[in-house]
């Protein structure tokens, strides 16, 4: 692993990543596969439900923060990185 200091705050890290590659022979039964596409779609169905409740959270904090007039922190111009 070869390191380099970019700047007070970055570090550039140079490493060799290996990976096997290996090639298996697998067997399904078309109910498993069947079980399979059910369980998945149920528990994708249940991940959008909860971001989904997630989202109307953070949308009714905003809307509670419009309400009450809170604002943007300003931007400090002169501690902004320069691209």
């Amino acid at each position: 692993m070869e390191t380099k200091k970019l700047s007070e705050t970055q570090l550039e890290v140079t490493k060799e990543i290996i990976t096997q590659t290996k090639t298996e022979i697998r067997v399904y039964e078309r109910d498993f596969i069947e079980k399979q596409i059910l369980d998945i779609t149920k528990q994708r169905d249940e991940m959008i439900a909860l971001k989904e409740a997630e989202l109307k959270e953070v949308q009714d904090i905003l809307t509670e923060m419009d309400r009450l007039k809170i604002v943007k922190k300003p931007i400090d111009i002169q501690n902004e990185p320069s691209l």
